[in-house]
């Protein structure tokens, strides 16, 4: 049993050790009395709805007595708070296996049977036998009829759903919510008429109910009507002001049509209900986050978490909002201290997977391990398995960011970020009509998703604002210019505060060759978000490209005398040096950038690269070193190093650097062609070991023209002419496809290897044709074996 230290210092460990000790020894003296202590304190946290607290003392509970029924039930209703609900379902099921008398947990299983079934006759049989045995101890038991309604609409029964329902309503003419679930039928079965008509035949039963309201107005809302549904949900207030959910609905109502100073007013009046609740106020604190007011809503939780240091989802929370305003240092100390009393909690190690792949670091492989241990502990972890999915596809894994997001959409079908994550990942993998189509649909699906405390509407309307971004870059793909702008366009009627809204109107101006339209929707963008990479990047960029670099510094120099200190913007000016060619410019702002941030990735790679262009190798060198020191898994530096030891023939040593790439990272295609490319010019390596690694690099990407080139060279040195034309007329005609794509040459190379390798297999009139296109491509792109290239033709 792990014990808490709940104080602010921690005791000696040997105290710590005595004490868990004589609590241990306590607890074994009296099982049924500590059993009886964490049920209540978990009933306590279920009523304040603190879910994660209430998880603890119910599995604490279980520890002592794995099969304590009413610890079951409470982690299910726990897990159900949390959304976890693969483990609630299977929380349910051992308590119905218990607790044969427990209603509740039967009728909540039977809905999961019945909504999870999509026609599963197995599952539907499964919530009948459910209500079933709830109906032959307890005939007039109304959830039961209701739940049997449900079963026998899934088998397709209609009148006889239709007959359970009115017969829960007949043993109550008096329950509004029996009237609620026939609304429910009648909207499924799509008679608007009926359903309006009983909704309003429930709050003529009972005027003073707030959900009969509320629900009135959620449907009000799914028929667009505004201000008849915003009528109901103030009236759902009136008639019980103490009701917590009618008020949230109504907040949530404003806020989601961006009546923000309704909304702050709303949920003030929510939060006031419990003050000294550190939930109730955590409330509060949320919408101003959603709002965009993240610094008003750490005050809050700040206030909260002083008064309440055991609130343990507010330091969640609080880590998130940091997480998301950028300031991942404060989030990171949040989390740490988090893990430092639970080096296994799996909220925590979610957020720290997050910060690991937002940071300058990109440290995926640290954020992977995070995630596999949560999934390790929760297999089904919904939010384990998204974040897995995006970062997986932020780092270009497709392969495995599909794997995962099929996971997510196999075990939660309904659950809306999957949907616009598999939208992203068909358009990162070239089907930009299957993200149209996609898209297309989710809008659908969020256009009818009521608001309720799983989709907040905060959710809902960032759902949508993305869902049109996303479907705004595909339209843009297929140049459908037009249909893009539209998009981005009811995007921002969304989230006008937006700048990814701004910056992909100002992708599609560039597009449409429109650069004074896409210099105003990036400096939208910078209104909104004054140190905004990507507008910066894009705005400075055009500068630079126009000639106008003064336009560019004077556009980062106002940044920087805002925030000095800001390694990124740093970074951008000593791109606009790189576009003026200011070499001495450009590396004075990427060591100031380095300086201001030790990971910046970026930057080293940058240094590198113009050390590079100035024939500085040895300095190059040195920073891929400084890079590794920080990112020492990092195969691409590697790469880079081998690459600038072969061309300063220090083939040992270049040899060593793509075999450590390759240790890291077997698909390092580069540092395997490279490699066997070295052992097969420089007799530094075995011919065999040099086809094997070619072979399998040609397999993964057989149609780059290099890598094809590379397995033909080296069928040609061992003497394996018929394969090595076969390979080299294969790498010829990709480059030529390429080079008329693109506008440009072909390469001479790629000519006189296929010239080389006919003229040893015989083909001589094919070698001649091939060795003088050589020598007329080197014309305009010189190359190293000209000279041969002439020698071999004059034997011909």
């Amino acid at each position: 049993m792990r014990i808490e230290c709940r104080s602010r210092l921690c005791f000696p460990a040997i105290l710590s050790v005595l004490l868990a000790a004589i609590f241990f020894l306590a607890a074994c003296s009296n099982p049924e009395k500590a059993k009886a202590a964490h049920l209540a304190k978990g009933e306590a946290y279920l009523k304040d709805s603190r879910f994660q607290e209430a998880s603890i003392e119910f599995r604490n509970a279980l520890q002592i007595d794995d099969k304590l029924a009413a610890a079951h039930w409470g982690l299910a209703q726990a897990f159900e708070g949390l959304q976890r609900f693969p483990e609630m379902f299977a929380e349910l099921q051992r308590t119905v296996e218990l607790d044969k008398n427990n209603f509740d947990a039967r009728i909540k299983l039977g809905n999961m049977y019945v909504a999870g079934s999509k026609g599963d006759t197995r599952l539907i049989a499964e919530a009948e036998r459910l209500a079933k045995e709830i109906l032959d101890k307890e005939p007039n038991h109304i959830e039961a009829h209701i739940l049997m309604g449900s079963v026998r609409f899934a088998q397709n029964k209609p009148d006889e759903a239709f007959q359970q329902l009115n017969t829960a309503i007949g043993l109550d003419p008096k329950r509004v919510e029996s009237y609620l679930g026939l609304a429910r039928y009648y909207i499924v079965t799509k008679d608007q008429e009926k359903a309006l008509e009983t909704y309003k035949r429930a709050i003529e039963i009972n005027p003073a109910s707030p959900i009969a309201h509320t629900e009135y107005g959620k449907y009000l809302v799914q028929l667009g009507k505004a201000a008849e549904a915003e009528a109901e949900f103030k009236k759902a207030v009136e008639v019980d002001p103490s009701d917590k959910n009618s008020r949230f609905v109504l907040a949530s109502f404003y806020l989601v049509n961006r009546q923000l100073d309704k909304a702050e007013e709303a949920y003030k009046a929510l939060a006031d209900l419990d003050k000294d609740k550190p939930e109730s106020q955590a409330v509060l604190a949320d919408f101003y986050a959603l709002a965009n007011r993240p610094d008003d809503a750490l005050k809050i939780y700040n206030s909260i978490l002083a008064k309440s240091p055991e609130y343990i989802q507010g330091r969640y929370r609080m880590a998130e909002i940091l997480l998301v305003k950028g300031d991942l240092q404060s989030a990171g100390a949040q989390i740490e201290d988090l893990l430092k009393k639970d080096p296994h909690d799996r909220q925590a190690l979610l957020l720290r997977a997050r910060v690991r792949a937002q940071g300058n670091l990109n440290d995926y492989r640290a954020a992977i391990e995070d995630l596999k241990e949560v999934l390790r502990q929760e297999p089904n972890s919904r939010f384990g398995l998204y974040t897995m999915s995006q970062v997986n596809f932020n780092v270009g894994l497709m392969d495995q960011a599909r794997t995962f997001a099929a996971e997510l959409e196999k075990n939660y079908p309904d659950y809306l970020p999957a949907k616009l994550l598999q939208i992203q990942i068909s358009i990162a993998a070239g089907d930009p009509k299957t993200a149209v189509r996609q898209a297309s649909d989710l809008l659908d699906r969020l256009n009818k998703t009521a608001v309720d405390r799983d989709n907040t509407p905060g959710l809902i309307a960032e759902m949508r604002s993305r869902t049109y971004v996303s479907r705004g870059i595909a339209q843009g793909i297929l140049k459908n210019y037009d249909a893009a702008r539209q998009d981005f366009l009811a995007a921002r009627e969304i989230t006008p505060t937006s700048s990814d809204v701004y910056n992909n109107l100002a992708g599609l101006a560039m597009a449409e060759n429109k650069p004074d339209e896409a210099i105003s929707s990036y400096e939208s963008a910078l209104s909104n978000d004054a140190t905004n990479y990507n507008a910066l990047n894009g705005l400075t960029t055009l500068y630079s490209r126009q000639g106008q670099f003064d336009k560019a510094h004077a556009q980062i120099d106002k940044a920087i005398q805002s925030y000095p200190n800001n390694a990124s913007l740093h970074f951008l000016k000593a791109q606009i040096y790189g576009f003026e060619r200011n070499a001495q410019g450009a590396e004075a702002e990427l060591s100031k950038t380095i300086q201001l941030d030790p990971n910046y990735i970026n930057a080293y790679y940058s240094l590198a690269a113009l050390f590079i262009n100035s024939r500085q190798e040895e300095r190059a060198i040195a920073e891929y070193r400084k890079l590794l020191e920080r990112q020492p898994d990092s195969a691409g530096a590697y790469t880079l190093i081998g690459m600038l030891e072969y061309s300063r023939n220090n083939y040992d040593r270049a040899v060593e650097s793509y075999k450590k790439a390759l240790e890291l990272d077997q698909n390092a295609a580069i540092a395997a062609n490279n490699l066997a490319w070295l052992y097969a010019v420089t007799e530094k390596g075995n011919l065999d070991e040099a086809v094997r690694l070619a072979q399998g690099v040609v397999q993964k990407s057989p149609n780059v023209a290099g890598f094809v080139d590379t397995l033909g060279w080296i069928y040609f040195k061992k003497g394996l002419y018929g394969a090595a034309v076969e390979q080299l007329q294969k790498a010829v005609a990709l480059d030529g496809a390429s080079a008329k794509s693109a506008g440009g040459s072909a390469s001479p190379n790629y000519a006189y290897h296929l010239g080389v390798a006919l003229k040893a297999k015989g083909d001589r009139e094919g070698a001649r044709r091939q060795l003088e296109a050589a020598l007329r491509l080197g014309e305009k792109i010189p190359f190293a074996e000209s000279d041969d290239a002439r020698k071999a033709l004059a034997t011909l």
